[in-house]
């Protein structure tokens, strides 16, 4: 059903990549019985065809992109000792430690999704099929609970 390898990851603050395990679900069909790869029509985005966020005709603002974490950190810190107990009762311990992590914008990645985005299905759509974000990515990526609880 699954594998498991170690793998090299590249570490998000520019250091040396590190090993770590990661998982794989096997396919389940053979390849001989894979069809060719989706081809999208011609006129399917208004953005080219060839991957050049620098040449394309878009002026993209992060706003909601926070930068600087000290602050919140800092508050966090101050305040875990008191409450910790309190945010894992209330169910939002995971969600505010997440917060004070520091994700790296990485503009052409997000460029590069969003160009493959379809509104009419709410789904990605690559060249080997669509795919969109679940429940459970956000469960497991973002540690935040999807019961409600």
């Amino acid at each position: 059903m699954n594998e498991e390898k170690e793998m090299a990851m590249v570490s998000p603050t520019g250091e040396d990549p590190f090993g770590k395990e990661a998982y794989f679900l096997k396919p389940i069909i053979p390849n001989s019985s894979i069809d060719e790869p989706f081809k999208l029509p011609q006129g399917f985005t208004s953005l080219p065809p060839r991957f050049d966020p620098k040449n394309w005709p878009l002026k993209l603002r992060f706003r909601g992109w926070r930068l600087d974490h000290q602050d919140l950190q800092t508050w966090v810190a101050h305040l875990a000792p008191i409450h910790q107990s309190t945010w894992k009762k209330a169910g939002i311990f995971e969600a505010i430690f997440n917060s004070t992590y520091q994700i790296k914008r990485k503009k052409d990645l997000v460029c590069g999704f969003a160009e493959k985005w379809c509104c009419e299905t709410n789904t990605f759509i690559f060249p080997w099929g669509e795919a969109t974000i679940t429940l459970e990515d956000v469960m497991v990526l973002g540690g935040f609970s999807v019961l409600g609880e």
